[in-house]
């Protein structure tokens, strides 16, 4: 690693998905970086979500904001699927875990949940979504279940109705508890909130949407309010997206047209753009174009440091 730094390498990222738990081993990597730290530096790791021991937690706590990215595979909430799987975490260690994250470090948290595993339905699915939504992690990835050969899911698709694309990546088209219409709707879910929320491009509208009530739902009719509009989930350019949320936010949610004027600005000018958006004029100013100090976290990441540290 000393020669890859030597060498220009800024951005690492570690692919061990249970990192955290040989504690002698993280703990010698991350001291190793901040001993070493410049600006340009960032840090990929993956993490088992209930493992954070004090050690660690002090270590992590070192790193500058957004120099430091954690990968945490939740894929459900839901303890009975959880057990079928063979997935068993402690969840109230999770939201402990991303609370001391969230409050007392500069991590950016990447965090995913799985579509279409063997016996959850939507509503359980949305459940965890909410649940997640509220431990705050910046990106939450909404994954669709994918059958590679030889994996041990295969043992549960007669008991469950599993049924997969038979096509790279062999992406699940179908389950007993959600029939394939469904199962299009969470894609284009998926697809829309990583074009939204996750890219860091409508940090504030997404908190809009997360405001007394289900996160999940309402986000799932935007999805649908998407889809009608545009026809696709790719392709849509910044400012059409950006007029689409704001009509969505203002016709169909009742949003206060201040309220949702002033998120969609925010984000819109977030980028560094000075123009002002025609359905935006007489509603709102020349932007404030202060930028803060960021790390050396890429653009993705960036933006998402950027709406936490814009005046509110």
């Amino acid at each position: 690693m000393g020669r890859l730094l030597d060498r220009g390498v800024r951005q690492f990222k570690f692919v061990d998905r249970t990192f955290n738990l040989n504690l002698n081993i993280s703990s010698r990597i991350l001291q190793f970086f901040l001993d070493r730290w410049q600006r340009d530096l960032f840090l990929h790791f993956e993490m088992i979500p209930d493992r954070l021991p004090l050690p660690l937690r002090d270590l992590i706590a070192q790193f500058p904001p957004a120099g430091l990215q954690l990968e945490v595979g939740i894929q459900t909430f839901n303890e009975e699927v959880g057990q079928r799987i063979s997935r068993r975490q402690d969840n109230k260690k999770v939201a402990e875990n991303f609370t001391f994250l969230r409050n007392h470090t500069g991590v950016h948290l990447h965090a995913d949940l799985i579509v279409g595993l063997p016996g959850e339905d939507i509503q359980s699915f949305g459940h965890g979504f909410d649940r997640l939504v509220a431990l705050r992690p910046q990106e939450i990835q909404v994954g669709m279940l994918k059958r590679l050969r030889g994996t041990p899911i295969a043992r549960h698709d007669h008991d469950w109705g599993m049924v997969y694309s038979p096509h790279p990546p062999y992406e699940i088209l179908q389950t007993a508890a959600i029939d394939f219409t469904s199962m299009q709707r969470l894609r284009r879910f998926s697809r829309y909130w990583d074009l939204i929320a996750n890219s860091g491009n409508f940090v504030r509208c997404t908190q809009l949407l997360a405001q007394d009530a289900s996160c999940f739902e309402r986000f799932m009719q935007l999805s649908e309010h998407l889809h009608a509009r545009a026809g696709r989930s790719h392709g849509i350019a910044l400012l059409d997206l950006a007029e689409m949320i704001f009509e969505f936010l203002v016709k169909h949610l009742d949003c206060d047209t201040a309220l949702a004027v002033q998120a969609v600005a925010e984000d819109y000018h977030r980028g560094g753009r000075s123009d002002v958006p025609a359905f935006l004029r007489g509603h709102v100013a020349a932007p404030d174009t202060r930028r803060p100090v960021l790390s050396g976290a890429p653009r993705r990441q960036a933006r998402h440091l950027g709406a936490q540290s814009l005046p509110q």
